[in-house]
């Protein structure tokens, strides 16, 4: 049961590459598989309401210290999402929508980047977290189909 709870907290912590401690804590490679998907859950969840309750705080704050008049032209002001990271994560959801940002993210961004970085571009929360917790899955099968070669072919079991 410890094991259990230890790779749920790592899946929370890390995300995809939790699933080869799961295995390492000598768990079966499904219960793995489902304890980091709980801990990614919580992450993605707790990551997407905390960064909308700061987005929407922040909004309201930008809105109330730099009020738009009607004549005034808008200044050429730098974002914090046009760097390269921002850069990328844009072009991926304008390219493939919220349903490539969420198979694709976690590989490109981590799962907690890509649910700031989601939430920071205003997509849907909802569909966000659910296409994100469908590349979760995808991603965390695959390292554990990955770990579970690595381990057959060196025979580590």
């Amino acid at each position: 049961m410890l094991n259990f709870a230890w790779a749920v907290l790592a899946g929370f912590a890390l995300g995809t590459p939790a699933v080869p401690l799961g295995l390492s804590v000598s768990l079966a490679p499904p219960v793995a598989l489902v304890a980091v998907l709980l801990g990614a859950a919580g992450c993605l969840l707790s990551a997407v309401f905390a960064a909308g309750w700061l987005r929407a705080r922040w909004l309201a704050w930008r809105s109330k210290r730099r009020p738009v008049t009607a004549g005034s032209r808008p200044e050429k002001r730098r974002h914090r999402l046009d760097g390269p990271t921002g850069r990328r994560a844009r072009r991926v959801v304008n390219r493939y929508g919220v349903i490539g940002f969420g198979i694709i993210g976690p590989a490109l961004f981590g799962t907690w980047g890509s649910a700031m970085l989601g939430t920071a571009l205003g997509l849907p929360r909802w569909r966000l977290i659910g296409w994100l917790m469908a590349g979760v899955t995808l991603w965390c099968t695959v390292m554990l189909l990955a770990s579970e070669a690595v381990i057959d072919a060196f025979g580590l079991r």
